[in-house]
């Protein structure tokens, strides 16, 4: 009654709407049954810099926990599994799923193959997504680098057994004399007039603290000659003196006398 009495072009205006709706509703409850793909870690598409320990993949709707029913697969770029087979849904979210990875796992492009069944209304669904790791590559490890040659060694020169090693200072410092040995040289030579017994000994004596002096101090035993020579006349001259003392005084004795 109600459509008879609306306008024509408007009563069929209202049957296409409720034709669309009955022809729509079905589809979409149908669409909306299947646990599709949500979101995952990592996501669709992402490039990771590092190699994870497991895969998380979040669905549209809650998973039928039973085995065999859902299943979650990685495969590597050779196409062989990396996953530890382990996929499981989550207790306290049925639409979480998760699978463990292996360690150590190389760079490239990797695949997560999944398959779900609905706990709405029992329908499945399967798809898959692509992730990819792009890890740094270990810098290679700097070559050894060559340690300096050690320079040669001179080789020692074979000495016969028993004769004397001489090293290089000492060879220098027996090429020059030693003024030590040349004040003995010097005290050595003879001389006309014989030194006094006590003043003789003292100087012929050089102690063993001046052998040791460098050649920038002048050695004692350099002027022991010299010293001789004047000891000698002093000497000399002292007994004259004291001849002549007594000549003077025996002549005055006998001058007294003869008086």
């Amino acid at each position: 009654m109600f459509v008879t009495q609306l306008p024509r072009s408007l009563a069929k205006l209202l049957c296409v709407v409720v034709l669309l709706a009955a022809i729509h509703y079905p589809l979409t409850a149908a669409v909306l049954a299947h646990a599709d793909y949500d979101r995952s870690v990592p996501a669709a598409d992402e490039v990771v810099s590092q190699a994870p320990q497991q895969v998380q993949v979040w669905f549209t709707q809650d998973l039928f926990r039973r085995e065999g029913l859902n299943s979650l697969e990685v495969y590597g770029p050779d196409d062989q599994r990396v996953d530890l087979d382990d996929a499981a849904i989550d207790d306290d979210n049925r639409e979480l799923m998760t699978v463990s990875l292996q360690s150590d796992l190389a760079n490239g492009v990797y695949t997560v193959r999944w398959r779900t069944f609905s706990a709405d209304d029992g329908d499945d669904a399967d798809g898959d997504f692509q992730f990819t790791i792009q890890a740094d590559e270990p810098e290679a490890e700097a070559a050894p680098t060559a340690a300096p040659t050690a320079a040669p060694t001179a080789v020692p020169t074979a000495v016969p057994t028993g004769a004397p090693t001489v090293t290089p200072t000492e060879a220098t410092e027996s090429e020059q004399p030693s003024p030590t040995s040349t004040a003995q040289a010097e005290s050595t030579e003879p001389l006309s007039t014989p030194p006094a017994p006590d003043q003789a000994s003292e100087d012929a004596e050089t102690p063993a603290g001046q052998a040791d002096q460098g050649p920038g101090i002048p050695c004692m035993g350099s002027s022991a000659p010299l010293l001789l020579l004047l000891g000698t006349f002093l000497l000399t001259r002292r007994r004259r003196k004291i001849g002549e003392r007594q000549s003077d005084g025996a002549s005055h004795s006998l001058n007294a006398k003869s008086s």
